[in-house]
């Protein structure tokens, strides 16, 4: 026996009516169901989850990976980097750093670092006219100095690399940003800005 006459012979022993166009419209709100299901699917084909209704639990829409993605090797707790951890100073420590030795100065990468981290409130050439600057001074706050004035100038080496490390007030301490090599080389752009 088919299915359509399973249900016909159990509306009649039932005492249902027989009409088809109850069955139509059951059948086109189905159908409109699963086509509404494909559009949401296609209209955010890269969304996780872009079904309305999450009917089937499908890995490929999984957060922690995605297909055709390598496995994500993080780093065991509390390990130290093969170049090794960096060495935490106390404040008073700082002005007697000097430029490591060893590092190569490159002035087109301490100009680039600084154009990158430091331009926006400290200005291109260093004197504390920058775009955030303006900002923080219209905001209340304090301009950023002029790095080329005297006060920074008598800084020594370690000094200023110590504030850009830890930061000082508004400005934001770089240690988590910049390695330690890039930020000698921001010091070294910042001499030659002064004429130094």
């Amino acid at each position: 026996m088919q299915p359509m006459d399973m249900i016909i012979n159990h509306k009649r022993e039932n005492g249902l009516p027989l009409s088809s166009k109850g069955g139509l419209v059951v059948l086109c709100l189905g159908v409109l169901f699963i086509l509404t299901l494909g559009c949401a699917r296609n209209a955010y084909p890269q969304r996780a989850g872009a079904y309305p209704v999450d009917i089937f639990a499908e890995m490929h829409y999984s957060q922690s990976q995605r297909s055709q993605e390598p496995d994500r090797l993080y780093p065991p707790k509390n390990s130290v980097s093969v170049a090794g951890a960096e060495i935490r100073y106390a404040p008073d420590q700082y002005p007697a750093l000097e430029t490591p030795e060893d590092l190569v100065l490159d002035l087109n990468q301490g100009k680039t670092l600084f154009s990158v981290n430091c331009v926006m409130c400290h200005g291109p050439q260093g004197r504390g006219d920058g775009a955030v600057g303006n900002f923080l001074e219209s905001n209340g706050y304090t301009r950023p100095p002029d790095l080329t004035g005297p006060m920074t100038v008598q800084r020594t080496d370690g000094e200023i690399f110590g504030i850009v490390t830890n930061g000082i007030f508004v400005m934001p301490k770089f240690s988590n940003l910049l390695s330690q090599e890039d930020r000698w080389q921001i010091i070294h752009h910042l001499r030659s800005l002064q004429g130094q």
